[in-house]
């Protein structure tokens, strides 16, 4: 016979310490026997300052978390008649809804339809991943895999960046966002000049992280190889190493053709540090397009997102350099695009000296716990194998995750 909903004695029920507050504990209902309570006997895991002073009440926490789990997993409005069929909350069906209203009224809990259940607003998530969420921690088993997949491919940069975005979206189960690691800057390791024609040569610039760039050029005066060879081993030596700052520093003291080339070397090193230049690598969009929130119209919007350079240009300024994992939430997204989505995002690579971006985008109705556990694990990840092929001391990314 099926377990009937029933109050249970003190004692028996779980809690968790968010704050100074102890919020109770529910076991859900669960046909032939009961499951721990889903509500953390764990501390919050992240600062609660920013919601220390949030009119929501021990019970009304209890309630929010539920909604969050279950409207996360369902995709369907939750109402106070769904909460007390499958957990033991305690008190009533009508006490349930009084509670919800309120929640309703202080901007955590949003009603789409006037008959329906209601689903978490944007500072509903926000709160929920503040100070409901436990603790993120991929599964071990889940990280033996993965370290498993990465000693399958031969040590190359490309083979990581392709295998850490399939693997992100596989884990995370949303749309994975995964840019190669780059110098802060491009710095200077090699060029050629090559005669085209009298007055058309082909400049061709390497950095030192292999970035390859060519660039046509047109010589105010006529000018054979040799003098070109002459010129570019001469300007190898004497910028070998330097950012497009650099040279442009030196082109005051240049004259000739020695000047000409300065303002080009400067001008080619200066647009590789732009963020037009960083490429992504995106994988699992099937995860993201069988879901309600991309139906129609809205799928098309993603495959732009993810296309054009618009997903880097807005989220790097907001991005914290070696600040752990970031998550931004709906309208906290910085262009009106991106505020229909959750966005997890972390840096991964070797101090300073170089780095990448890795993380997963999808609806604001996204396992929050999840995302964020496999961007914090791919991140570290990542920053090891960065930091072995550069021969450099990685970044420590296994800080908090921040706003």
């Amino acid at each position: 016979m099926t377990d009937r909903p029933r109050a249970l004695p003190p004692g028996t029920v779980g809690s968790v310490r968010v704050g100074r507050t102890t919020v109770s504990g529910v076991l859900p209902l669960m046909p032939g026997r009961r499951r721990r309570s889903p509500l953390s006997t764990e501390t919050s895991w992240i600062d609660a300052g920013a919601f220390s002073d949030a009119a929501i009440t021990g019970r009304q926490r209890g309630i929010l978390k539920l909604i969050v789990q279950e409207y996360v997993q369902s995709g369907r409005p939750v109402g106070s008649k769904a909460l007390t069929e499958k957990y033991v909350l305690g008190y009533s069906s009508a006490t349930i809804r009084g509670e919800m209203a309120e929640l309703e009224t202080n901007g955590f809990l949003q009603s789409l339809h006037t008959s329906g259940g209601r689903v978490p607003t944007d500072l509903g998530y926000r709160y929920f991943v503040h100070m409901l969420m436990d603790a993120p921690e991929l599964p071990s088993g889940d990280q033996i895999t993965i370290r498993h997949q990465f000693r399958q491919v031969e040590a190359q940069l490309e083979q990581w960046v392709e295998l850490a975005a399939v693997v992100l979206a596989e884990s995370a189960r949303s749309v994975s966002v995964v840019t190669a690691p780059r110098p802060a800057v491009a710095r200077l390791r090699h060029l050629e000049i090559i005669s085209l024609q009298p007055r058309l040569a082909l400049l061709i610039l390497v950095t030192q992280d292999s970035m390859v760039r060519q660039v046509m050029l047109r010589w105010p005066e006529d000018a054979g190889q040799p003098e070109l060879s002459r010129l570019a081993d001469e300007l190898v030596e004497e910028l070998r190493g330097m950012t497009g700052s650099d040279v442009d520093a030196r082109i005051a003291v240049g004259t000739g053709a020695k000047r000409f080339m300065l303002e080009r070397i400067a001008a080619t090193l200066n647009g590789l540090d732009a963020v037009e230049q960083v490429e992504i690598r995106h994988s699992g969009l099937e995860n993201v397009l069988t879901q309600p929130e991309f139906a129609g119209a809205e799928s098309q919007a993603l495959l732009e997102i993810l296309r054009g350079g618009g997903f880097l240009s807005a989220m790097l300024p907001q991005i914290e350099s070696g600040s752990g994992v970031q998550v931004f939430i709906g309208d906290e997204n910085p262009t009106t695009e991106l505020r229909r989505f959750g966005v997890v995002l972390a840096t991964y690579g070797v101090g300073g000296e170089v780095s990448g971006l890795l993380g997963v985008l999808g609806p604001t109705r996204m396992a929050y716990g999840r995302s964020i556990s496999s961007v914090r694990y791919m991140a570290h990840l990542m920053s090891g194998l960065v930091s072995d092929l550069y021969g450099l001391r990685a970044d420590d990314q296994r800080g908090e995750t921040q706003r």
